[in-house]
């Protein structure tokens, strides 16, 4: 019996093509790691802040951390088998925090590293919220975890702005949701119906976007599973 053919949206993925360029230098492949690592300073910086180190620190170290990981193509050693770059990237910088070495040897705020393309604004960065009982590795996560349901959401408000129905959305929706539909009807010149069946379409796309978002950071669709139920355990949390 020939096994089933592998899921091509895990051949392609942000995390596939960084892992199978490995020290090879291509556009594509910074390219995805430059957005890996803007889905992922946040959390690194929350686990800093929970680790004890005072903000202007844990901005140093963040930085200087995706700097090292750029400029050593400190992914070429990633084990593919391993799956998860959430959990690669937080083991890795547990060991550039305990290298004491490496970190004073780092250059600071990307200087001579060309393809280091992003700035990390921590002005507009709040302090994490998390229980005081929180792990910093679960502060990390956490911080994963509404970082990615925030992308999901900017996403799928700018396809409905897109296709004119960006009103429906803020209103049914978004921060300004939580009247009746029927209410809603009204307000927005249709029927009940249109607007439950509107709600529904558009939390079903939430879920694909979502699932997409975590598709890019794991390796099969057994991980891609195990994340989105992990990420529903944390949203609960």
């Amino acid at each position: 019996m020939n096994a089933d053919p592998p899921d091509s949206r895990f051949q392609t993925t942000l995390w596939s093509v960084v892992l199978r360029a490995g020290g090879v230098e291509s556009a594509t492949k910074h390219a995805a790691l430059d957005q890996l690592c803007r889905f992922y300073w946040k959390p690194l910086w929350v686990y800093c802040i929970r680790k004890g180190f005072k903000a202007e620190n844990a901005e140093d170290l963040t930085q200087s951390f995706f700097v090292h990981l750029l400029a050593k193509d400190a992914l070429r050693l990633a084990d593919p088998a391993r799956g998860r770059f959430r959990a690669f990237l937080l083991t890795s910088f547990k060991n550039f925090i305990s290298d004491e070495g490496d970190r004073s040897r780092t250059q600071r705020r990307g200087g001579g590293v060309a393809h280091f393309s992003f700035e990390m604004d921590f002005r507009n960065v709040a302090m994490p919220v998390h229980s005081s009982e929180a792990t910093p590795e679960l502060a990390y996560d956490r911080q994963w975890a509404l970082d990615l349901v925030e992308r999901a959401t900017a996403r799928l408000r700018s396809e409905h702005e897109a296709s004119g129905k960006g009103a429906w959305f803020d209103r049914i929706l978004g921060s300004s949701a939580g009247t009746g539909y029927a209410a809603l009807a009204v307000e927005l010149s249709s029927t009940e119906e249109a607007v439950k069946s509107f709600a529904k379409r558009a939390r079903r796309r939430f879920r694909e976007i979502l699932e997409c978002e975590i598709a890019d950071t794991v390796g099969s669709p057994e991980e891609a599973a195990e994340e989105m139920a992990y990420l529903v355990e944390l949203l609960r949390g």
